[in-house]
């Protein structure tokens, strides 16, 4: 191996100082023998390990950044009401999160610009000046300085990310700027020898979904200065899971002067479906996905339960199977969930939504104390829409379908749906 690759060369790219004919060449000998680096003395020098820490316009601790597109499947080219692609570069390498929230906080009508959150944010102890920029759990300080409700998360997975944009909030990520912006090789570098390195925020403009096999997260970046930047789903994962998918999500949609908005139903309060999945079906996956790990460590590797999940989720979004038919041994997600959690969260999906349905409007309404069992709910659940069909009451049919969802649900885990679900 070191005769095609030396130790000058591969310092020489470690520097930046190869051609791009050099750089394919290094970079496939490294895909060939991911142990190169422990071939190499170079890597006893430990001086070369300190050029890592800072990641060009980014600060080192500083997480978070994002933008939401309301359209999840497609994107198109969004502007401001001006017709005018928004500028969104960070104006100092440790500003990301505070970018961040400026471009969230212009988008909700409120004028101010990123020197004057750099300075508020200094004043208040949520922007250090010595390069850490923001920590984490200050990330939306300032959103809820302006009366903008903020919720966070650590330890999400992509479909609580599309879930808060469904809903038209506006969320800020962290991520591993380099699986992002720079080569995998130099990414991998990091991890190895310092561990995880979260140093950026940016925001995510939206999830396409237009073509299942290709999932692309849409990022808005404060630090490349890039306006609807288009990713692979796995490499976005990556850079996540480094700040161990840690989110800042809006509670509040964005207000209907926002040219994102535009398509936006204030009235339902979210979009209409997700990838070709009624919203309401996509809430189960949704509540599903809670009691899943991003990833698991197995035999030394890692799987993700929550991409298991997402290839059930459209092949019933393709009509390519029943709801009922993923819980089997042809989705790994079902080795991992725990049902405990994925069940709390459904029975929140329940409470939310059952006053939505007009079960008062049916000729006989719902009776409690008859249903017994899960078949008894589950031949209720089909009586009530074809009912509601019928005299075109789609909104309670689709509700009761998504009910229909959780007994699924319930059967194949041993739940009974009338004690855990009815008050």
């Amino acid at each position: 191996m070191k005769d095609t690759i030396s130790d000058e060369l591969l310092a020489a790219y470690l520097d930046g100082n190869t051609s791009s004919i050099e750089n394919l060449l290094i970079e496939a000998e490294i895909d060939n023998n991911p142990k190169m680096l422990e071939a190499t003395d170079i890597m006893s020098d430990m001086t070369l390990l300190s050029q890592f820490g800072a990641v060009p316009d980014s600060s080192f601790n500083d997480f978070f950044s994002q933008q939401i597109s309301i359209d999840i499947n497609t994107f198109n080219e969004d502007m401001d009401n001006n017709g005018i692609i928004p500028d969104i570069q960070q104006q100092y390498p440790d500003s990301c999160a505070i970018k961040s929230q400026q471009i969230i906080l212009n988008e909700f009508g409120i004028d101010v610009n990123e020197d004057q959150l750099v300075q508020f944010s200094y004043e208040h102890g949520w922007y250090n000046a010595d390069g850490t920029g923001t920590a984490a759990e200050d990330v939306g300080n300032l959103l809820e300085s302006a009366n903008i409700p903020v919720t966070r998360q650590e330890n999400a997975n992509v479909f609580n990310l599309v879930s808060e944009l469904s809903q038209g909030h506006k969320v800020i990520v962290g991520v591993d700027s380099e699986e992002l912006w720079g080569n995998k090789f130099m990414a991998w570098l990091n991890d190895f020898f310092m561990g995880d390195t979260p140093d950026h925020a940016l925001v995510v403009a939206g999830i396409d979904t237009s073509d299942p096999n290709n999932v692309m997260v849409i990022v808005d970046d404060p630090g490349s200065g890039e306006y609807h930047k288009a990713y692979p789903l796995d490499q976005f994962m990556d850079a996540w899971s480094d700040a161990q998918c840690y989110m800042v999500s809006t509670d509040i949609s964005v207000p209907d002067h926002s040219a994102a908005m535009t398509n936006f139903d204030y009235g339902q309060g979210h979009i209409a479906d997700v990838g070709g999945m009624d919203y309401a079906d996509f809430q189960i996956f949704n509540d599903i996905s809670c009691g899943l790990p991003t990833y698991s460590v197995v035999e030394g590797g890692y799987v993700s339960p929550t991409s298991s999940l997402m290839d059930a989720y459209f092949d019933v979004a393709n009509n390519e199977l029943a709801f009922n038919d993923i819980f089997s041994n042809d989705y790994m997600f079902n080795n991992y969930l725990n049902t405990d959690i994925a069940t709390q969260m459904m029975q929140q999906t329940y409470q939310d939504n059952i006053g939505l349905i007009n079960f008062s409007e049916m000729p006989n309404g719902i009776d409690y104390s008859s249903l017994n069992s899960n078949q008894d709910y589950e031949n209720f659940l089909h009586g009530s829409i074809d009912y509601f069909n019928s005299i075109g009451d789609f909104d309670s049919a689709m509700l009761c379908q998504q009910q229909l969802m959780m007994v699924g649900y319930c059967d194949n885990y041993d739940i009974d749906f009338c004690s855990t679900f009815f008050e």
